[in-house]
């Protein structure tokens, strides 16, 4: 399925999305995770295009959305973006699909009054203690300037990488190995770029994300909720813990998405349980 691009206008600038499908189907909006940009979720897009009508925006600073306009912004303020896009949009009705980032901004989403959430999933979110929290926001995500040595350059593409390889990346010993090894390098490429285009303000969703207290959201949600996740998602540990949280969720275990046969079986588990529950 094709997938399309195009630009909303919000009060906070542009808002950069793709979009597939045919716009009278159910309509499901993919929130994609930090870093990067709805590109990395883009054979999820087409493959879910086949029964919905997806939308998936860039989060604001990231990808070609315009940053917000604000020092630092809180989860809460991506979520009324991103509302306000989809009210602008004409958006009435809309399961919200989120995955790492773009599931705390989901859920915040769901829990904003007048939200158009019917529908809510929740994909591979890390639940950190206090003293992981503190190391992340510390660590994982620092700002980054423009090196007239091309450091940032080097910089940026080991922090892709090696995201694929350690959890956390900047811990590289062999108890923080990750098993799965690296993506096709286009999609790491793609990554990358996205990365390079904000190098200024990518960290801003991501340390919101890392601040955002997810037990207290996840508490409150009302809507039905999937809980997803892939064995081999470096959050995949804190799957178990969610569940505490969100006690009456279904659950799925994806395939994932980084190559188009894995989209595609993603896709069917996805739309088969959807089907049965909308």
């Amino acid at each position: 399925m094709e997938v399309k691009r195009n630009y909303v206008e919000t009060n906070t600038g542009q808002i950069h999305f793709r979009y597939a499908g045919n716009p009278n189907d159910p309509n499901i909006c993919l929130f994609h995770a930090s870093p990067g940009s709805s590109r990395q979720i883009s054979e999820l897009i087409s493959g879910l295009a086949k029964y919905f009508f997806v939308y998936a925006p860039d989060t604001p600073g990231n990808g070609l959305s315009d940053p917000l306009q604000i020092k630092q912004p809180e989860v809460l303020d991506y979520a009324n973006a991103h509302l306000q896009a989809l009210n602008n949009l004409g958006i009435q009705k809309t399961i919200l699909f989120g995955t790492h980032t773009g599931a705390s901004i989901a859920a915040c989403l769901s829990q904003i009054p007048k939200n158009p959430c019917s529908f809510l999933i929740l994909d591979s979110v890390g639940l950190y203690d206090s003293e992981e929290k503190a190391n992340l926001l510390e660590n994982y995500a620092p700002k980054k300037n423009i090196s007239p040595t091309g450091e940032h350059l080097i910089w940026a593409w080991h922090f892709i990488r090696d995201q694929w390889l350690f959890w956390p990346w900047y811990e590289q010993n062999e108890g923080n190995r990750i098993a799965r090894g690296l993506p096709e390098l286009t999609y790491l490429h793609g990554m990358y770029i996205d990365v390079l285009e904000n190098l200024e303000t990518y960290h801003l969703s991501y340390n919101a994300a890392f601040r955002f207290d997810k037990e207290a959201c996840f508490k409150g949600i009302c809507c039905p909720t999937i809980l997803a996740s892939n064995k081999e998602d470096m959050l995949f540990k804190y799957f178990p813990k969610l569940k505490k949280y969100i006690p009456n969720c279904l659950e799925i275990i994806h395939e994932g998405w980084q190559s188009k046969k894995n989209a595609e079986i993603t896709t069917l588990q996805l739309s088969n349980l959807l089907k049965t529950l909308l």
